[in-house]
């Protein structure tokens, strides 16, 4: 009994410093657990917000640009129908009024256009397409009065006698002497836009300068406000805008992307609910908290053997220390694996973009190799001029692999563009690189020689527009011949320019209807609508010049005209 009394405190006192030790470990372990799965649960959300952003502000452009890409259709609808002169003569004759009005219904049908309407200078419409606003005055609208000012006009709004919302174009009509006696009115309906973005997960509307939402693929956004509390409140995490809301109109938090359309005067939004990256990095978080967990009950485990077992403290300790180079180690491999998925798909992005012009460079490519293995005997038998035509071949060759992928950028680039100085030769051989892979496709022969460089007052992405879209009807016109052939000419006229592009096809059937909106000759099942020449014609009537085509013997020729350029800077 007394050895028993003499052994028992010193065993309390070993019992309540291991127990101490342990509960620091325990304390210590919680706190640093705690912080690991913050940390794990902030860079998995960041890192999930910013895929989901990328996807979004994917999906917005994609939006704004089939929004914009419809409404150009209707914008640049009244600017060629301003051409068309029985509507000038209708604003002074209202007795053929009926008839106008018929025709406008015809056209309306056609381009599934809301309503057309033709408006006298002062505001009064003579004729309309759904023969429900002859009569009403638009006097102060604010496209109209644009269209008054000789600018094409856009108006957005919901009339009293017709509720259905829509979009509006006005453009002015002149007489011959440039005087402005009317407008054509073409009003878009923004339901039939709207049909196809009903399925889409994200939220996407327009909101106008009054901050009101106008455009939507969801109905109860309609007419809202973004400033109405009831409906988001916005706040700020992680550099991003946040919505937050009760949950029955929109989600109770969603990720905002916005960008502007100045084309149309109005803000496109997007709204991605953030609970597929809530639930992801509450999923990571979980799965690192197993982990700890695990890491815990061994380390636990361990420290519970080395109080009983002290003599094997050191052993304990290497253990520990080992496998906590086992779980960096697999850490390193784990953050390495993960770096070389990224880096895979990243590749796999870049190989995707270049295939797309691959075949362009295969053949200088191959020319280059040729040139330069012929450069190499040259050089051998000491014949330093050819081996020197070889080398001037191969630095043209490489100069021709750099405009045509500098011709694909600028031909794919979407932006504005203002009327310059224009070198013709140029536009023509860029056009030529660009739709050189469906020449050599359909076996055309393109003749063509360039001259003395002339330079046109115009633009260059248009202008090359223009001359790629005759070099594709050309084509299609020849389709099913076996001798193909295009010649292209540029002559000097005064102070004018001539472009002229001929072919060996079956000519033109009513060369007088050729530039009228809508006119096509293809077959009913294509997909054309008839307004490549018409918008080509616009190009053209935009830059000062003119355009005419005409049949010639064995085939049809087109005759573009230009002003010569100014030597101005």
């Amino acid at each position: 009994m007394a050895l028993a009394a003499r052994l028992k405190p010193p065993i309390l006192g070993h019992n309540a410093g291991g127990n101490m030790r342990i509960a620091n470990s325990i304390a210590v372990f919680l706190v640093l657990s705690g912080a690991i799965l913050f940390g794990v649960w902030r860079w998995s959300f960041q890192e999930a917000l910013a895929q989901q952003e990328t996807r979004a502000q994917a999906s917005l452009s994609l939006a704004a640009d089939r929004l914009v890409g419809r409404f150009e259709r209707y914008r640049i609808l009244p600017v060629i129908l301003s051409r068309d002169t029985g509507f000038l003569a209708a604003l002074d004759a209202p007795e053929i009024a009926p008839e106008v009005q018929a025709r406008l219904r015809h056209l309306a049908d056609l381009t599934r256009s809301l309503r057309i309407s033709l408006v006298r200078s002062d505001g009064m419409v003579i004729a309309d397409s759904s023969n429900n606003h002859r009569g009403e005055s638009i006097m102060g609208r604010p496209d109209f009065e644009r269209a008054m000012n000789g600018a094409l006009g856009f108006y957005h709004g919901v009339d009293e006698s017709e509720p259905l919302r829509g979009f509006t174009f006005a453009s002015p009509l002149r007489d011959g002497n440039g005087r402005i006696k009317g407008a054509l009115v073409v009003k878009a309906d923004l339901e039939n836009l709207e049909f196809h973005w009903r399925g889409d997960p994200e939220i996407i509307f327009f909101v106008d300068d009054a901050n009101v939402v106008f455009i939507s693929n969801r109905d109860n956004l309609l007419f809202t406000r973004l400033d109405d509390t009831t409906i988001a409140r916005p706040y700020s995490a992680f550099d991003r805008t946040i919505w937050k809301s009760d949950g029955v109109v929109l989600p109770r938090q969603s990720l905002l992307n916005t960008q502007p359309l100045p084309v149309i005067g109005m803000q496109a939004y997007i709204l991605t609910d953030l609970a597929p990256v809530t639930e992801q990095a509450q999923l990571r978080t979980l799965l690192a908290a197993a982990l700890l967990a695990l890491l815990g009950v061994g380390f636990w485990t361990l420290q519970f053997r080395r109080t009983a077992l002290a003599r094997q403290l050191a052993l304990r300790e290497e253990t520990n220390q080992e496998l906590e180079a086992r779980v960096e180690k697999r850490t390193a491999q784990l953050r390495r694996t993960q770096d070389d998925l990224v880096q895979a798909g990243k590749l796999s992005a870049l190989g995707q973009m270049s295939a797309g012009i691959s075949h362009e460079l295969n053949q200088p490519l191959a020319a280059i190799q040729s040139f330069a293995e012929n450069a190499k005997v040259f050089l051998e038998r000491g014949n330093a001029d050819k081996a020197r035509g070889n080398l001037e071949r191969i630095s043209s060759l490489t100069a021709r692999m750099t405009r045509i992928i500098k011709n694909l950028r600028a031909f794919a680039r979407k932006e504005g563009e203002v009327t310059g100085k224009v070198a013709l030769n140029k536009v023509v051989n860029d056009a030529l690189e660009i739709g050189q892979s469906r020449i050599a496709a359909e076996g055309v022969q393109v003749d063509w020689t360039p001259g003395d460089e002339m330079f046109v007052q115009g633009g260059a992405v248009r202008l090359q527009q223009v001359v790629l879209n005759l070099i594709s009807n050309a084509i299609d016109a020849m389709e099913g011949q076996a001798d193909k052939c295009i010649w292209i000419s540029v002559e000097q006229a005064g102070d004018m320019v001539r472009l002229m592009l001929r072919d060996n096809g079956p000519g033109l059937e009513t060369p007088e209807k050729i530039f009228d909106p809508f006119y096509s000759t293809k077959p009913a099942h294509d997909d054309s609508m008839g307004l490549g020449l018409s918008i080509s014609y616009g190009i053209v009537q935009s830059f000062g010049g003119a355009i005419k085509g005409e049949n010639t013997q064995g085939g049809a020729v087109f005759t573009v005209t230009l002003s010569k350029a100014k030597d101005e800077p």
